[in-house]
């Protein structure tokens, strides 16, 4: 009888770091480089991804991934930001309950893109992709807007943001989108 694999058996380090042992600052950052020597941006950390920006292209958001994440529990396959939003979107069409994916990270750490890719996902999943795809491009078309007045030069980054965007997409009681909010918080570092 042939064992079925499963992710697990493929897995470049250790998948969900709540799983190190030992758990060390040590332990956990070669974990991290070496699934990201391999390619394996993402880590969980229980219900936490961690992506760590690869600064290139990687063929890790085509229409096969999707399809491969849609409907799958959270840990039956490799981390994964599709998993994420999977979750989220499933929860709340499923269950009725209101959803928050917090992205947050360094200036040039990928927001933006890790934004896209989960809107790109709902998009791609939910019963009206066109409409969320509509919403998704009003948001991200705000940008430039909103950094134009909340720059600042800083060590690492000539255009680093100063305030944090809370987007908003609103869905019906069946999933389906309705629009979008985007509002921003200024915030101060010293």
């Amino acid at each position: 009888m042939a064992k079925k694999s499963s992710y697990l058996d493929n897995m470049v380090g250790v998948g969900d770091m709540v799983l190190l042992d030992p758990l060390t600052d040590e332990s956990l950052l070669s974990n991290l480089k070496t699934r990201f020597n391999n390619n394996e941006i993402y880590t969980y950390i229980g219900s936490v991804v961690v992506s760590i920006n690869p600064y290139q292209m990687l063929p890790i958001y085509c229409q096969e991934k999707i399809n491969k994440y849609r409907n799958c529990n959270l840990y039956e396959l490799s981390p994964h930001i599709y998993a994420i939003a999977d979750e989220a979107y499933r929860s709340l069409r499923d269950r009725d309950k209101d959803q928050c994916v917090l992205i947050t990270g360094e200036s040039g750490s990928g927001k933006t893109e890790a934004s896209k890719l989960v809107m790109s996902y709902i998009a791609a999943v939910c019963g009206k992709g066109e409409e969320v795809n509509q919403v998704k491009e009003q948001l991200l078309q705000s940008n430039p807007v909103l950094e134009a007045f909340g720059n600042a030069k800083t060590l690492r980054n000539d255009n680093s943001s100063r305030f944090g965007k809370y987007m908003d997409i609103e869905f019906d009681f069946k999933g389906d989108p309705l629009g979008g909010v985007i509002s921003n918080c200024k915030y101060y570092s010293r």
